[in-house]
């Protein structure tokens, strides 16, 4: 058994997620049955059951990294286990936080932009009850803002509590107390590729991934994983497995 990480936090995310789509749930019911449509009550339940599917979907998706971290964590046969020094964990932590701006900001652009379009549709054609409607869309829409904004602060600063390692597997990886499975629910890898360093800029592996955030709307991203002194050649090994043996050449002469 691997040692390190500790407790699968991925399992307390799964299980809030189910329980904040069940609340969900029920406001939307609620609010479909006993509140006039008109006056608010559309707009309710259609934020409602939008939190509530959104929820669903995070469940499954914590699902899928709780089954795999478990399964890792409990591994013999690991491709590499590595760990870092704290240095080595802020910069990359910090690296990651700024990738995770930019997918929230992508993310909230298609979502906000839907609401946005639905809450005018409703002001202009629904007559007064519409625009109560369109005024609560709009301020839910405001609230998602500051979401995207504030999530990727609390990410950066879970990531710096966390473990300062990464452990690789053939159908996965888990950095920093991260865990990113090489195909779930809505996330599947690209590609992979080993880059060498270059000045203070140390050697790490490059996992490309692919996150669907509309219903054709592809959001890419990028998890690096730093390679420690010594260890290029195993990471170089790992690229070309992973990629099925495909050529390493273009990026990596060691």
């Amino acid at each position: 058994m691997v040692m390190g990480i500790g407790a699968n936090s991925q399992w307390k995310w799964c299980y809030r997620s189910l329980f904040s789509a069940g609340v969900f749930a029920i406001i939307c019911l609620f609010a479909f049955i006993f509140i006039d449509g008109m006056s608010g009550g559309y707009a309710i339940a259609f934020v409602s059951f939008f939190f509530a599917v959104t929820g669903m979907a995070v469940a499954a998706l914590f699902f899928r990294r709780a089954q795999f971290m478990d399964s890792t964590l409990n591994s013999t046969q690991l491709l590499a286990h590595w760990i870092y020094s704290p240095d080595e964990a802020e910069q990359s932590a910090r690296r990651e936080y700024a990738e995770y701006q930019e997918r929230n900001r992508a993310t909230f652009f298609v979502v906000g932009g839907m609401l946005v379009l639905f809450a005018l549709i409703m002001m202009i054609f629904a007559g007064e009850g519409g625009l109560i409607t369109g005024m609560f869309l709009l301020a839910f829409t405001v609230f998602l803002f500051i979401v995207s904004r504030v999530t990727p602060a609390i990410a950066l600063k879970n990531a710096l509590k966390s473990p300062k390692e990464a452990y690789i597997a053939e159908n996965g990886i888990i950095y920093e107390g991260s865990v990113y499975p090489f195909q779930s629910f809505l996330v599947r890898m690209d590609g992979v590729s080993f880059n060498k360093r270059i000045e203070k800029r140390p050697a790490a592996l490059i996992f490309s991934f692919v996150q669907l955030i509309g219903l054709n709307i592809l959001s890419p991203f990028d998890v690096e994983i730093p390679v420690p002194e010594g260890e290029e050649e195993t990471a170089c090994k790992i690229a070309f497995l992973l990629r099925g043996g495909a050529n390493q050449e273009e990026n990596a002469k060691l």
